[in-house]
């Protein structure tokens, strides 16, 4: 939806997906059930360097930003926080923008619907060396500086809402510790960095594909 037509005249520009119930109603149409599923391999392994990278980098940022600037490693700060989810984040954004990157070209390639220019690669090796071949090692990288700006703007809510979510439920709605609190902080949390991450994805995208 946010890139059909982005590379036509707007008097020419044919929205194909209107909606998500009906974009996924017409790739299951012509691509069957897999077509949904395009870029789910590099997908899978670009969210496992991600979250790896947020969460694993993510506390030692913090504490040693506590211990250098409030001398208390265990007190919370959410600029303190924000900040080392936002430089986590960043970290996470471009260990893993080739696979990114290969995701979304998979995603956008469509015999009948084409969004964006096309790029037809078997898997995600294939799809590293294709690129590394003709466009050379920046080429992986392309989209990397919108990447980190989207991720980073992710990453710099994701944690300390989550806490935050946390604390707050816990407080007024004096919800206890167990798998609900965990869920709706979660969920709490994710629809703010979906909210804060948005208006950037579209550039992301766009810089990948147009070559």
């Amino acid at each position: 939806m946010q890139l059909q037509g982005e590379l036509q005249d707007s008097k020419h520009q044919q929205r194909v997906y209107k909606g998500p119930v009906q974009g996924l109603r017409i790739i299951i149409r012509n691509e069957g059930l897999k077509g949904i599923y395009s870029g789910l391999g590099p997908g899978s392994m670009y969210q496992l360097v991600l979250n790896g990278s947020r969460l694993g980098f993510y506390e030692p940022i913090r504490f040693r930003l506590n211990s250098s600037l409030l001398h208390d490693p265990n007190k919370q700060s959410m600029s303190i926080n924000v900040v080392a989810g936002a430089t986590s984040g960043v970290i996470g954004a471009m260990l893993g923008s080739p696979l990114f990157l290969i995701k979304t070209r998979q995603q956008a390639f469509s015999s009948t619907a084409p969004s964006g220019s096309q790029h037809a690669y078997k898997s995600t090796i294939d799809g590293l060396r294709l690129i590394y071949r003709s466009e050379g090692f920046t080429g992986l990288y392309r989209g990397c500086t919108a990447a980190v700006i989207r991720t980073g703007m992710g990453s710099s809510v994701q944690l300390p809402m989550y806490f935050l979510a946390k604390r707050k439920l816990t407080s007024l709605f004096h919800m206890r510790e167990g798998p609900l609190l965990h869920l709706m902080s979660s969920t709490l949390s994710g629809l703010s960095v979906c909210v804060v991450m948005h208006p950037a994805g579209e550039f992301t995208y766009l810089e990948e594909l147009v070559k």
